[in-house]
C-alpha cells in the first residue's frame, strides 16, 4: 500500500511540475497562441497591447500595430458567439486584410491632414478590420475614421472629444449599430457612475485561475467537445429570400427586438444613448460641423421577417432560455421599433438621420447577401452598400 501511495504521490508531482511548466510557456508566447483560446481571457487585451485606461475616458488600439487579417469561410464571430459550427461554413474566395494602425491606433494613414472634411466615429462596423475596403474609405482625401470594436456612442464621444474636434471637422458622421450600441452605453455609463473604468470590469471579481492558460484550453476543448455534440443548434435557418439564404444572428442581440416603443423609449439604456447623441449634435453644432447619425440595422432587423415560423420558434426558444424572454409573435411585432423611434426622435431634436435600412433591404431582395453568412457584420458588399448611401446623402 506504501509503495503505491508513493507512486501516486510521484506521479501527481510530475504531473504537477508539467502543468507549471507548460503555463509558463503558454504565458511566454501568449499572443502566439491562438486567438479562439487567449480572446476569451481577461487579460488578452492589454497583453495585446490595447490601452484600457486613457486620460479622455475611452480605449485605444494598440499605436502602430500592423494587422494582417485572414479572412476565410471559417471566419466569423457567430462561430464564437452562438452554436453554428464551421461544419456549416459557406465557401467564399479567401483575403487578407492589412493595415498599421496609426499614432493612437485607428486605421488611418499618417501623417493625418490639417484640413479635415469628415470624420467618422463608430464601433466594429467602421472599425471594419476584416475589410478591405469599409464604407468609409474613399469618400474625401482629407478624412479620419475613430472607429474602437465594442465601443457605444458615449464612449465613441470621447474619441470625438479628444482626436476629431481639435482638427475642427466640416462633417462628423455618427455610425450608430442598433445591435449593441444601447447596452455598451448602458455599461459604460454604469461604470462611469461607479468610477470606474472598462478596465476594472474586466478585472473585477476575478479569480486567480481565470488568468491560466491551461485552465482555459481545458474549458476550450470542453467547449469544442460540446459543440460538436450538439445535434438541435437552431442554426443555421434559411431565409426565405430569392435565392434562400442561410443565416445566423447574435442571439445576446435579439432581446433588444422585442421591447416595445414605450419600453424602449423609457429604458435607461435608451435615455443614456439619446443623451449623449443629442450633446454630441449639439456641440458639433455650436461649432458650425456638421453631424450626421448613420443607422445600421442588426442583421437580424432585416432577415427576421423570411424566417419561417418554426425557426422563429427554435431561436426564440434560446433566446428566452439563455438571455431573456421573448416570444416570435413579440418580435414580429416589435422588429422596426428601435429604428422607428430613431426615425422620429432624430428630427425632433435636428439631427440629420441616414437610415441604411432601405438600402439593405433592397439589397436582400434583389438576392444580394449585404452580411458575411458566420458573422454579426457586413461584407464587402454591404460595405459598398453604405459607403454608395453615405456619399448621395453627404451630397
Amino acid at each position: 500500500m506504501t509503495s503505491v501511495l508513493k507512486y501516486l504521490l510521484r506521479l501527481f508531482l510530475v504531473m504537477s511540475a508539467t502543468v507549471v511548466l507548460l503555463e509558463i510557456a503558454f504565458q511566454l508566447a501568449f499572443l502566439h497562441l491562438p486567438q479562439e483560446l487567449i480572446r476569451r481571457m481577461p487579460q488578452y487585451r492589454e497583453r495585446s497591447g490595447f490601452t484600457l485606461v486613457t486620460e479622455h475616458g475611452a480605449r485605444e488600439s494598440p499605436t502602430g500595430e500592423v494587422v494582417e487579417v485572414g479572412v476565410d469561410q471559417y471566419s466569423g464571430d457567430l462561430f464564437r458567439l452562438s452554436c453554428l459550427t464551421t461544419d456549416h461554413a459557406q465557401y467564399f474566395e479567401p483575403y487578407t486584410v492589412s493595415f498599421t494602425r496609426d499614432k493612437h491606433g485607428f486605421r488611418n494613414a499618417e501623417p493625418w491632414p490639417e484640413d479635415l472634411d469628415l470624420l467618422v466615429i463608430g464601433d466594429s462596423f467602421t472599425a471594419a478590420e476584416a475589410i478591405q475596403n469599409p464604407f468609409w474609405a474613399g469618400l474625401s482625401d482629407a478624412m479620419l475614421s475613430l472607429a474602437f470594436p465594442g465601443s457605444g456612442t458615449i464612449e465613441q464621444s470621447l474619441l470625438l472629444d479628444a482626436y476629431g474636434l481639435p482638427l475642427q471637422p466640416d462633417t462628423v458622421v455618427l455610425a450608430y449599430f442598433a445591435g449593441n450600441d444601447l447596452t455598451d452605453n448602458q455599461v459604460f455609463q454604469d461604470l462611469r457612475r461607479q468610477g470606474k473604468s472598462i478596465a476594472d470590469r474586466v478585472h473585477q471579481d476575478r479569480s486567480p485561475l481565470e488568468y491560466l492558460v491551461t485552465v482555459h484550453l481545458a474549458l476550450y476543448l470542453r467547449d469544442a467537445i460540446n459543440i460538436a455534440n450538439i445535434s438541435d443548434c437552431h442554426y443555421p435557418q434559411a431565409a426565405g429570400t430569392d435565392p434562400a439564404t442561410p443565416v445566423a444572428f447574435f442571439d445576446e442581440m435579439l432581446p433588444i427586438l422585442a421591447l416595445d416603443a414605450d419600453a424602449l423609449r423609457a429604458s435607461d439604456m435608451f435615455q443614456a444613448t439619446l443623451a449623449s447623441i443629442v450633446e454630441m449634435a449639439q456641440d458639433l453644432d455650436a461649432r458650425g460641423i456638421r453631424f450626421v447619425m448613420m443607422y445600421i440595422p442588426q442583421k437580424a432587423e432585416l432577415y427576421w421577417p423570411y424566417l419561417n415560423a418554426q425557426g422563429k420558434g427554435e431561436i426564440a426558444s434560446y433566446v428566452a432560455e439563455n438571455f431573456s424572454p421573448i416570444a416570435p409573435e413579440i418580435v414580429d411585432e416589435n422588429i422596426s421599433t428601435q429604428r422607428d423611434l430613431w426615425l422620429s426622435v432624430a428630427p425632433e431634436r435636428q439631427i440629420e438621420f441616414l437610415d441604411l435600412t432601405p438600402a439593405l433591404r433592397l439589397a436582400i431582395e434583389n438576392g444580394n447577401s449585404p452580411y458575411f453568412f458566420a458573422d454579426t457584420h457586413w461584407n464587402q458588399i454591404g460595405h459598398d452598400l453604405a459607403r454608395e448611401e453615405l456619399q448621395k446623402f453627404l451630397n
